[in-house]
């Protein structure tokens, strides 16, 4: 049955874009015609401030929108319609340069609604530039994340002034009321997100039960809730992780849950590769006894929302961690349907749960087929990365009414979702989640 949540938050989403437009359309407070270049630059700016706004909506983290796109959709949202609002602000600018001049990008000018112009092109032009080569400036993520965040509100909040303060389609009082209600509604949204989800998380701590090292850069981290009953999740779903003094803290990570989905009360494990300063410094000094907040459950990825006869699973690198959920979940249920892992990496040494996988096989419909690039002799699997051969040799031929999982890293899953396709299996029973923010 075709779920109507994400066809209604997209029309809820078109719609409040399209609303401060279609007001200053309606309200036309002027009485002489004014040159197509004005009209259309006028245009794509109202639509770059609505965009602005609606973008700190989409990663709020609100869980009904995680529920009905998946974050990986919401993070690709975000990034596409974020250089969309940049893109018709560069348009607002060019298409007015003929009659303002230079000046329009002068961030000093005497009067508010040139310089909060100016404040918000420049700001969004670095946001833009920094988050499509940070890597290229060779930016790190926390220093990227904080120009991120505060560009983005800098942008927004300049760009409603400039609204405000131009005396134009602003002079009438229905786009003014229109104006104040979009800031005002995401605003209030991004006030959520910044104040009170933290202070709600900080009364629901969490202490680490255990943290130890599983190999190939991977810790595995246990913890447990401390005075409250801590959450319910399904398996292939995710948490944030939150460390440091306060839930406050910058250090928030997105990390699958690695355990089977049992009681909320229940410890949690995740397991954690080694790939940046977070998970390489801070991950290995948590001891057990120390405190953090788990903000959860999140994604889409889940074997509960797929009725199928069976499932294919298939991991590469720590991407194997929601596999490792749902296949603990099935096993505890008792869950007799067939399901087939595919497990891709490097060597036997980048892999990890090997002796839980073998054991796990002996007690439910398991097959574990391991995809090495560089297998030892006597290792038992296949050699290579992933193929159309590999996959089609070990399927099995009820597979029509299998539903098809994938995580891992970003060109893997591209790469694997395209050999899919080729084996003529439909989008629909194809479902992936990717947790690359820029």
């Amino acid at each position: 049955m075709l779920n109507p949540q994400p066809l209604v938050y997209a029309g809820f989403y078109v719609l409040v874009v399209l609303l401060p437009l279609h007001v200053a359309m309606v309200a036309d407070p002027f009485d002489l015609v004014r040159p197509w270049m004005v009209e259309l630059a006028v245009a794509l700016g109202f639509l770059s401030f609505a965009m602005m706004w609606m973008e700190f909506v989409l990663v709020s983290r609100l869980r009904t929108l995680s529920d009905a796109f998946g974050t990986d959709t919401l993070v690709q949202f975000h990034r596409m319609f974020g250089i969309g609002a940049a893109v018709f602000l560069i348009g607002h600018v060019l298409f007015l340069l003929p009659t303002g001049g230079l000046a329009l990008l002068n961030p000093f000018a005497p009067k508010a609604a040139a310089a909060s112009g100016a404040i918000a092109f420049w700001a969004l032009v670095i946001l833009t530039i920094s988050s499509l080569w940070r890597r290229r400036l060779r930016l790190s993520f926390d220093l990227w994340n904080r120009l991120h965040r505060w560009l983005g509100v800098l942008a927004a909040v300049a760009a409603t002034v400039h609204v405000l303060a131009v005396s134009g389609y602003s002079s009438a009082r229905s786009v003014v009321v229109v104006t104040w209600l979009l800031a005002l509604f995401a605003g209030g949204v991004l006030f959520w997100y910044a104040i009170v989800r933290p202070l709600h998380l900080w009364r629901r701590p969490w202490g680490v039960v255990e943290n130890r090292e599983l190999g190939g850069d991977v810790r595995l981290l246990t913890v447990k809730p401390e005075g409250h009953a801590g959450f319910r999740f399904e398996p292939g779903q995710f948490s944030w992780l939150i460390t440091g003094r306060t839930p406050f803290s910058r250090e928030q990570h997105p990390v699958t849950i690695a355990s089977a989905a049992s009681a909320a009360e229940a410890p949690q494990a995740y397991a954690i590769k080694r790939l940046g300063d977070w998970s390489g410094e801070v991950v290995p000094s948590l001891k057990p006894g120390d405190r953090l907040w788990v903000e959860g459950p999140y994604g889409a990825l889940s074997v509960d929302r797929l009725p199928a006869q069976g499932f294919v699973l298939i991991g590469g690198g720590i991407g194997i961690t929601p596999m490792l959920s749902i296949i603990q979940t099935l096993q505890a249920r008792g869950d007799r349907r067939p399901v087939v892992l595919f497990y891709a990496a490097n060597d036997f040494s980048r892999t990890i749960y090997r002796e839980e996988l073998a054991a796990w096989q002996r007690a439910m419909d398991l097959k574990v087929v391991y995809v090495l690039e560089q297998p030892e002799a006597g290792d038992g699997c296949e050699r290579g990365r992933l193929s159309a051969e590999i996959l089609r040799s070990h399927l099995p031929d009820a597979v029509d009414h299998f539903q098809f999982l994938v995580c891992g890293p970003n060109p893997m899953m591209d790469a694997v979702e395209h050999l899919l396709g080729e084996l003529g299996v439909p989008p629909d029973r194809i479902h992936s989640e990717r947790f690359d923010q820029v």
